[in-house]
């Protein structure tokens, strides 16, 4: 039975070292973007739709937020 071999990838080390060179080193410039605050309702939403972000995994109310939010941010660029 053959080892798996321990070395990654050559891909793998050129992204790891493309994701080094772009962190700020100037942390005096970093802007925080804290969370908004939520709100709990109640939504009726088709069931395909739910079950299409269900199907996503864990998370999918936050990408459903996700969806609006980005719908919400392309309507005000349009006033």
């Amino acid at each position: 039975m053959a080892r798996a071999s321990r070395k990654q990838p050559a891909k793998q080390k050129a992204r790891q070292k493309k994701a080094a060179r772009q962190r700020p080193t100037d942390w005096a410039n970093v802007k925080v973007a804290w969370p908004q605050a939520k709100q709990a309702i109640s939504l009726r939403i088709d069931q395909d739709i739910l079950a299409w972000f269900r199907d996503g995994g864990p998370g999918y109310q936050t990408r459903m937020n996700a969806v609006l939010r980005a719908f919400v941010d392309a309507q005000q660029s349009k006033r």
